[in-house]
């Protein structure tokens, strides 16, 4: 049923084709992960009006954006931290561990969401992202649109003082990148990107040392 409900979701607000594609994939990833993170969730009644300006509804990065991104990681930087910000059910969170990374961190501001995440075997903060210091050994970020540019900038900011302590290369994987621009003007290069089917889009941002 759910897979049937995020069908009719995608068909309304987007296209048939696109459904299609979405669901096939939706059924396949969440069985390869052994995950249950499909579906939407506007996250009214439990999160503050002042907090919700600022943020997107819980709908997961759908499976062909992240395993695309998460492809053009390397062996290298496995060995680093992988932070997802706006980590919702931790549908990246299991991708990122199945690609080999050890450490594995999130941030999610929702505490229904986080609630959601299995315990143990993530390190999960609840909590703004505007507020989270960056821990210095964190190689690749990733990011699904998970807010707008007032909480983007503040984050950045974050990064940057992470990368002030502890200069080093660091990816962001960004999902639908609707703050590329803020990234860039930090100083981050655009590597590589794709567009598929018009909708789906990602971009991969290095600061190299």
């Amino acid at each position: 049923m759910k897979y049937l409900i995020h069908f009719l979701y995608v068909a309304w607000y987007w296209n048939l084709p696109l459904a299609f594609f979405i669901v096939k994939r939706e059924i396949a990833g969440e069985r390869r992960y052994g995950i249950n993170t499909t579906g939407t969730d506007n996250l009214k009644g439990i999160m503050p009006a002042e907090d919700r300006v600022h943020i997107t509804m819980y709908e997961p990065v759908n499976y062909f954006s992240a395993e695309w991104l998460m492809d053009r990681v390397t062996a290298e930087e496995k060995n680093t931290g992988f932070l997802d910000v706006g980590c919702g059910k931790g549908r990246v969170l299991a991708i990122a561990a199945a690609y080999g990374f050890s450490s594995v961190t999130g941030i999610e501001i929702s505490p229904r969401l986080c609630k959601a995440i299995p315990q143990g075997r993530y390190t999960v903060h609840c909590m703004d992202a505007r507020y989270y210091d960056v821990p210095d050994h964190i190689g690749v970020i990733f990011l699904f649109n998970p807010f707008d540019e007032t909480v983007m900038q503040a984050f950045i900011q974050k990064v940057m003082e992470s990368l002030g302590r502890e200069s080093r290369p660091l990816k962001v994987l960004y999902a639908n990148p609707r703050c590329r621009q803020l990234w860039l003007d930090a100083g981050f290069e655009e590597t590589d990107s794709f567009v598929k089917m018009k909708y789906l889009q990602g971009s991969v941002l290095e600061r190299k040392i």
